[in-house]
């Protein structure tokens, strides 16, 4: 008895030491808690931030390639043109929040808000026309039923004034991009460089746990935060809360984050049965049309701004804002109409064209941290180099459909439609016009 008892001991003292190694490594990976709360650039972030853009294009590429090799193979992929008309598996997708689940119009109404808050688009009362997408954010395209994180990005247009990404200055959107939890799971750009590129090589775990590296070099938070992110599929995405996780300015002074919370008369429009059997990995898609053919669903959009003497980071996204410090307030809404358009073959092509960028964004929302620095080149590239490699397919296909003349598509991918804001799929002025103006107009360009 005595020996069992002994070694009953010696089992839970390794068991205990195990925890401790377990709970120093979890909090090694935590930021110090006297961090600064303001902004700072680190030296390197130029060029991780092109390592992370380069890795992202191999991620779409490779994503392309698994798609299409699924259906010829005639296993068709989880969206397919039954349940979302002009998808093809050709396209080369967004390298995150990859599947689509739909664009929808709707309109964002800004309140009467408090003189603290009354900067950019919340300046003064009024409404703008919004293009919202909602996605899952997971790289390649999976069905519904995958726990996942789920986004919104809200698109506003008219809206007046320069805006910061270079070369689109003019442009006369501004993006909003949320998700349904609260924190990212990485505190360093050096982290998500590793992690992207690890992402290419298929081997997303073992940035977390490599038994090659020393434990000390172990992401056991972060690992535990991705959890976090991976939640199940919603009965709607129309009920979900969702947050910025990364900081914004809001005029010249403070900082604040942003969350979009459903209103309480919003409920799930469930499928059919029938439908769900069939293509339950589009539910979420399927759902969404039951809601915008319905119409009258909204959120409440609401700001948090930065407490000075509290813990609350723009620099590190693994840190969540604590709402008794700072409690949300409404300062908009975003009230969805019936759209009977919204599961269209030209609205998808429209939806999964468009870029959605944090940066095509006024002064007054400029935003702020490594993520969103980070951000600005890696979507504008990914956007670009979509543009550069889905147009001439689309202008072949929509020259051909019109029945144009020789040299239509060169003129339309001189001046592609994706990706224009506002979005549009109609072929550029002239471009079916008879061959010889076209040629001038091309030889001008």
């Amino acid at each position: 008895m005595k020996y069992l008892i002994l070694v009953l001991k010696w089992l839970g003292g390794i068991v205990l030491l195990l925890a401790l190694a377990v709970l120093y490594l979890y909090n090694h990976d935590r930021g110090p808690s006297d961090a600064p709360m303001g902004e700072h650039v680190t030296a390197n972030e130029d060029f991780l931030t092109a390592e992370i853009v380069r890795s992202a294009i191999d991620v779409s590429i490779q994503d392309r390639a698994k798609l299409m090799q699924n259906t010829a193979a005639h296993q068709p992929p989880p969206t397919t043109e039954k349940t979302a008309p002009g998808f093809h598996p050709h396209n080369y997708q967004r390298d995150v929040h990859t599947k689509g689940h739909g664009c929808v119009k709707a309109t964002f109404r800004v309140d009467r808000v408090q003189p603290q808050f009354a900067f950019g688009v919340f300046a003064k009362p009024g409404q703008y026309d919004a293009l919202v997408r909602f996605s899952s954010g997971n790289p390649g395209v999976f069905p519904d039923s995958e726990k996942d994180a789920r986004g919104i990005a809200v698109k506003l247009f008219n809206v007046e004034g320069k805006k910061l990404l270079p070369g689109e200055e003019d442009d006369t959107t501004q993006d909003f991009l949320l998700m349904n939890n609260p924190i990212f799971f990485f505190r360093t750009i050096e982290e998500y460089a590793q992690f992207n590129q690890m992402l290419a090589y298929d081997e997303a775990l073992q940035y977390f746990i490599n038994p090659k590296i020393s434990p000390l070099k172990w992401h056991l938070r972060e690992l535990k935060l991705l959890f976090d992110t991976k939640k199940p599929r919603p009965d709607s995405l129309l009920t979900e809360r969702y947050w910025s996780a990364s900081a914004y300015a809001l005029g010249p002074s403070q900082y604040v984050k942003y969350s979009m919370v459903p209103c309480s008369k919003n409920k799930p429009m469930p499928p059919d049965a029938k439908a769900q059997r069939e293509y339950g990995y589009d539910y979420l898609r399927l759902e969404l049309a039951n809601q915008v053919s319905a119409g009258g669903a909204c959120f409440e959009f609401m700001v948090q701004p930065q407490v000075a003497g509290k813990n609350m980071p723009v620099e590190d996204n693994t840190v969540e804002w604590s709402e008794s410090d700072s409690p949300f307030v409404k300062v908009a809404s975003l009230e969805f109409k019936s759209d009977p358009e919204m599961n269209t073959a030209e609205r998808n092509t429209q939806c999964e064209g468009l870029s959605y960028n944090p940066w095509h964004s006024l002064v007054e929302h400029r935003p702020v941290g490594v993520m969103n620095r980070a951000r600005k080149a890696l979507y504008q590239e990914m956007g670009r180099f979509r543009r550069a490699k889905n147009c001439p397919d689309f202008c072949e296909q929509k020259c051909k459909s019109q029945g144009c003349a020789a040299g239509c598509t060169e003129a339309c991918v001189t001046a592609c439609p994706l990706l224009n804001e506002p979005a549009a799929t109609d072929l550029p002025a002239g471009a079916c016009k008879a061959e010889p103006m076209l040629k001038a107009k091309l030889q001008a360009k």
